[in-house]
């Protein structure tokens, strides 16, 4: 089971490359599971350049197939105040964050969306409890395992972080799925009467 839904069960094969494509998805499906989000204590505390971000950021959204962010992206969300102004040109671990959760959220959700549930949550939280409470629920997610309960986050935010993650999740499955099954046949084009 992987986001709350059962993985795709292939049939022994039988239409042999019909089946690679789908075994390609599959692959797919087994490597997300292995997939692992870092904990807060697990970031880089130091300051850290926009480079470096970018580049940290990007590392976690490539193992998910995320496209990247790029330091014009950064600069911009920092010019809408989407997320702190770095000091002295170094971004401290709260923005690297931020980054992570915008970079995971932004193809589901606008950075308005994104910045009103970062701070609905992190109201009654510190953001670093908030943050590894949505990393706790994205890695149970990405292996297929049951949610851990928690005591900490209250009920409706951490069902706020959940429902957004699998959100992104299974659009992220079907898109997967879509391209796999497109490989094995195309539709007939329709035809104008």
């Amino acid at each position: 089971m992987i986001f709350g839904i059962n993985r795709l069960e292939l049939p022994h094969k039988k239409a042999g490359c019909d089946m690679d494509k789908l075994e390609e998805y599959q692959r797919w499906q087994n490597n997300l599971a292995r997939v692992r989000f870092p904990r807060w204590k697990e970031l880089p505390t130091l300051g850290l350049y926009v480079d470096q971000v970018v580049a940290i950021v990007n590392e976690q959204l490539n193992h998910l197939g995320i496209e990247p962010l790029t330091k014009s992206m950064v600069n911009n969300y920092v010019k809408k105040k989407v997320i702190q102004a770095p000091i002295k040109k170094k971004y401290a671990v709260n923005q690297l964050v931020d980054l992570l959760l915008i970079g995971l959220l932004k193809s589901n959700f606008s950075l308005d969306d994104i910045r009103a549930g970062i701070a609905q949550v992190t109201m009654n939280s510190y953001p670093q409890a908030a943050y590894d409470r949505f990393v706790e629920i994205l890695n149970a997610l990405l292996a297929g395992e049951e949610i851990p309960s928690n005591n900490v986050i209250n009920p409706q935010n951490d069902r706020l972080m959940t429902l957004a993650l699998k959100s992104v999740l299974t659009r992220m499955d079907a898109a997967q799925l879509l391209t796999a099954m497109q490989k094995v046949a195309q539709p007939a084009p329709l035809e104008n009467n």
